[in-house]
């Protein structure tokens, strides 16, 4: 392997575009600069991955592939990612610069005695576990959360920053879990450095402090990881309903204590009725108010602190019990089970629903809180959601659209008869069994009553000939399209518009798509030419611009794209707008982001 190219000095321009400015930051695998898009003439944070790991290629896949998980995140108080790519040896993401101070400096360094009151600091925890609850959700882990990582602004707002992009793979939701159960003590006793191997309680720092604080942060600082909340929406849960049950800000009376609330309510008296200097000489402001702070309060349910103090721990040290994976989705789950280390595998099964979101996991077997020996199978079960539905309205239309509505609604099966109509043109739905807004057991077939015309017959693996000639013979006109399909031979018919099955007026019109074969790979170019150089001189990746514009949809995608003329069966995945989507039926012609959650197509995730 060649070399790695020394670190990058400020001046350097990434894709003629960003300007890399002083190096602000860095963890020994990637250095954080300030920067500046001369395009969009606007300030921006680059994190370059450090030369010798850039020369890795399954490393600055790892990196790039985080990079752009984060940049789809869609979670509040995140900092928003502008781009990311490769321009020649140089590996980075490009990102809006946080607005406001980190927590480390608004607490001085913990040097000055300044802490936030319990309501300010539960309120700023709920922020940061709001964001990390959506990257749990996504398989990603934060990683190495600290005060550094936590920005406020001048209104009290929250951004967080600093997610790991290299070698966070083995890490765990309870890992972030412990870091802000630390971020909370650092909060409420101004304490940013405590010390590890024990649960930490703030009380010890700052007297009189509410028990359930200290149940709270040590909940989450426990030692052993399989005594935490699983990950950031079962703290949350926590931290909400201990918020709830603090007095208001106007009612505590921290700011009359020996150390100084930071950001103290302007209620709270003593010196602090108005914005300006405290007793440190430091300015504080007045603290936001709460109804901006709290977002909508999670569901309660049976989760209580207690359950933490007395349930887990009666759990024997040597024995690995099946945590309790329900709600998680499938990335977490994969990644709570490695977590075990028991070498276990795992498979996955559909069930319906009534309270878990589909997607998530709804059940395993065996159950929760099964001891576990190595190499066991789990199955894990996925909500499709409820087993019954609201029958959508399809009278009136065709049969094709009526099935297109019952499949977003969740129904699978459908059958169809044919009824003579004197009013109706053939093919239109005169009605449906259940009827239009009753409920119906998705596991059933529905019914559509269709007035009386042409059966639409199979023609997929046909030749092109022969299925012309079979539509000609059924007094229907033919309509041929193109395509490349990987299974289906070049010459045969690989999708049809309307489907198998479908009625239509003897003057209808079918469309075939005729398989042209395979679709042609293009070879990618090798790394290095001759004499050390790219045979691109740009060796870039990603954007292209310096990151900050986004790719045409697709464009990092391997594999088969959607086509709205092929027919694809069970398992089968297509890449579509730079996600990847897996077909739960036989479908053609809906794209893969049409249908909502029971829709035909299930997201995999990004390409």
């Amino acid at each position: 392997m060649d070399s790695p190219s020394p670190a990058p000095s400020p001046g350097i321009t990434l894709h003629g575009r960003v300007l890399l400015g002083e190096r602000v930051d860095g963890d020994g695998s990637v250095s954080v600069y300030s920067g500046h898009d001369t395009v969009a003439d606007m300030p921006v944070t680059v994190t370059l991955l450090e030369p010798e790991l850039a020369a890795d290629p399954a490393v600055a896949h790892a990196f790039l592939g985080r990079a752009q998980t984060l940049a789809a995140l869609d979670a509040p108080n995140l900092v928003r990612v502008l781009g990311d790519g490769r321009d020649g040896d140089h590996v980075y993401l490009v990102t809006e610069p946080p607005p406001g101070e980190t927590l480390s400096e608004v607490l001085g360094g913990g040097e000055q005695g300044l802490r936030y009151s319990p309501h300010l600091a539960l309120s700023i925890v709920v922020d940061v576990l709001a964001t990390l609850r959506e990257a749990h959700d996504v398989g990603l882990v934060h990683g190495h959360l600290t005060p550094d990582d936590v920005v406020m602004d001048d209104d009290g707002g929250v951004t967080v920053t600093g997610f790991g992009l290299v070698g966070v793979e083995e890490l765990t939701p309870r890992t972030d879990v412990h870091a802000v159960g630390a971020l909370l003590h650092s909060l409420m006793t101004g304490l940013l450095r405590a010390e590890d191997g024990e649960p930490l309680r703030p009380s010890s720092v700052v007297p009189g402090l509410p028990p359930d604080l200290d149940m709270l942060v040590a909940n989450a600082t426990e030692p052993n990881p399989r005594y935490r909340p699983r990950d950031a929406g079962q703290y949350l849960t926590l931290v909400e309903q201990v918020l709830r049950s603090l007095p208001t800000p106007s009612e505590e009376g921290d700011a009359t204590q020996p150390i100084p609330v930071v950001g103290a309510h302007t209620a709270q008296g003593a010196g602090h009725g108005s914005d300006g200097p405290d007793d440190t000489g430091r300015d504080t402001k007045a603290a936001p108010p709460l109804w901006r702070r709290v977002p909508v309060l999670v569901t309660v349910g049976v989760l209580v602190l207690a359950l933490f103090a007395a349930g887990w721990a009666l759990a024997p040290e040597e024995a690995v019990e099946l945590p309790d994976l329900t709600g998680f989705s499938p990335e977490m789950a994969e990644v709570e089970l490695a977590a075990l280390e028991l070498d276990l595998s795992f498979n996955y099964a559909d069930t319906y629903s009534d309270d878990i979101e589909p997607g998530e996991v709804a059940s395993t077997d065996p159950a929760a809180g099964t001891e576990l020996a190595g190499g066991e199978s789990i199955l894990l079960s996925l909500s499709v959601g409820p087993q019954h539905a609201e029958v959508p309205d399809v009278a009136g239309g065709t049969e094709n659209d009526a099935r297109n509505s019952l499949r977003e609604a969740g129904f699978t099966v459908v059958e169809v008869v044919q009824e003579h109509s004197a009013d109706q043109t053939p093919g239109t739905v005169l009605s449906s069994v259940p009827a239009a807004g009753e409920d119906g057991d998705r596991d059933e077939a529905v019914t559509l009553h269709v007035s009386e015309g042409v059966i639409v017959p199979s023609l997929i693996g046909m030749g092109q000939t022969e299925a012309a000639e079979a539509l000609v013979g059924l007094g229907l006109s033919v309509s041929v399209a193109e395509a490349a399909h990987d299974t289906v031979p070049e010459g045969e018919v690989s999708g049809q518009a309307p489907e198998p099955g479908a009625i239509l007026p003897e003057d209808g019109t079918v469309t075939i798509t005729v398989s042209t074969g395979p679709e042609e790979v293009e070879e990618e170019p090798e790394e290095d030419a001759p004499g050390g150089e790219s045979e691109d001189s740009s060796g870039s990746e990603g954007s292209g611009d310096g990151g900050v514009q986004e790719e045409a949809p697709g464009a990092a995608c391997s594999g088969q794209a959607w086509n709205p003329r092929t027919v694809y069966d069970e398992g089968d995945q297509v890449h579509y707008e730079g996600r990847v989507y897996e077909a739960r039926w036989w479908i053609q012609g809906m794209p893969p982001n049409a249908g909502g959650e029971w829709g035909p197509w299930s997201d995999q995730g990004p390409c």
